[in-house]
């Protein structure tokens, strides 16, 4: 964790006040290291699983806003036996400044984001430059922002508020490694339907500086 300990303004600590409690807490019990996989949205955890599986040398982090699937997830992990990777319930937006260091994410997963389609609701889509602006102090220079989507119109969306943003540079589509990564539970059945799913792939520039240290 941050050190001295990382706090919001005033209204946001106390509005938040039982999240943030509950982030602190896992982040006093789980120290993490300075070489973390994160996904964001993971469900049930079963791409978690799979990939620290696969990955046993790197520790992985699932943050998942609903409590039904974090629990889900918990309970998923343990019974698969992997010891490499933890979940936790919360927004990533509160917990990303309590729990990572800047330049902490070698790796961040966005898989299947809610599209939110009404019009009134598109501001809380995860990418946004906001969200970006702070993913990209978290993810180091070098390191890489995945994202999938079966929506073509959320597909547009995300490349043009990510080709707007200086800190991400997309790479050839052609480059994405899809078969080191196992399928999510949503992308199976996507396939199965023979519907398109659209990747997108991102390297964390070196020249970028965060104008809000």
């Amino acid at each position: 964790m941050p050190d001295p300990p990382f706090r919001f303004d005033e209204d946001t600590e106390r509005r938040e006040r039982f999240h943030l409690d509950r982030i602190r807490a896992f982040g006093q019990e789980n120290p993490l290291p300075d070489d973390l996989v994160v996904e964001i949205g993971s469900n049930r955890c079963r791409f978690l699983a799979e990939l620290a599986q696969r990955w046993p040398d790197r520790f992985l982090l699932g943050v998942e806003w609903r409590m039904k699937y974090a629990e889900m997830g918990r309970e998923l992990l343990n019974e698969s036996g992997v010891e490499n990777a933890r979940v936790l319930q919360a927004d990533a937006a509160l917990a990303f400044p309590v729990l990572l260091d800047d330049g902490q994410i070698t790796d961040l997963f966005i898989l299947f984001p809610d599209p939110w389609w009404k019009k009134r609701h598109r501001k809380r889509r995860i990418i946004r430059p906001d969200f970006l602006d702070l993913a990209a102090k978290k993810i180091r220079p070098g390191g890489h922002l995945w994202i999938r989507t079966d929506v073509g119109p959320l597909a547009e969306d995300m490349e043009e508020v990510l080709a707007a943003h200086p800190a991400f540079e997309p790479l050839p589509l052609e480059e994405f490694p899809l078969v080191p990564f196992p399928r999510t539970t949503r992308e199976r059945t996507i396939l199965k339907r023979g519907l398109p799913v659209h990747p997108l792939y991102y390297r964390r520039v070196a020249q970028w500086e965060s104008p809000n240290p």
